[in-house]
């Protein structure tokens, strides 16, 4: 599962308030090699939800994004890479996403989030 992914799930439980972001719990990640294409980054950079980004690149183990940006750093070739390597190449292969506010575990199994809720949780 990428970082792009990640940032676009959120938890659906009955009841939640405050289900974004998931925090990842990363058992195994991997680096999947992938063409840059900056016109694509700049495009979604104001759909990203930049703290959320930065918190799973840090739970994932990669320091190199910064924690504050404003979109004139999109001028910047090195933090275009950064971004690009952050928000696509790095897969979540195994481990869970995790609730924010009722701690529920959903699993990562392969690369796939499992977000199926039980009866109770609809």
């Amino acid at each position: 599962m990428r970082l792009l992914t990640h940032n676009m799930l959120s938890s659906n439980i009955k009841g939640v308030t405050n289900g974004f972001p998931l925090r990842i719990e990363a058992e195994k990640m991997v680096e999947k090699q992938v063409d840059f294409n900056a016109d694509f980054l700049k495009n979604m950079f104001s759909k990203i939800d930049w703290n959320a980004l930065f918190g799973a690149a840090q739970a994932m183990g990669y320091t190199d994004l910064p924690a504050e940006v404003e979109s004139s750093m999109l001028e910047s070739d090195d933090f275009l890479r950064k971004f690009h390597h952050a928000l696509l190449e790095l897969h979540l292969e195994e481990g869970a996403l995790i609730c924010p506010e009722t701690g529920r575990r959903f699993p990562v199994n392969k690369g796939i989030p499992n977000m199926l809720l039980h009866e109770d949780e609809v």
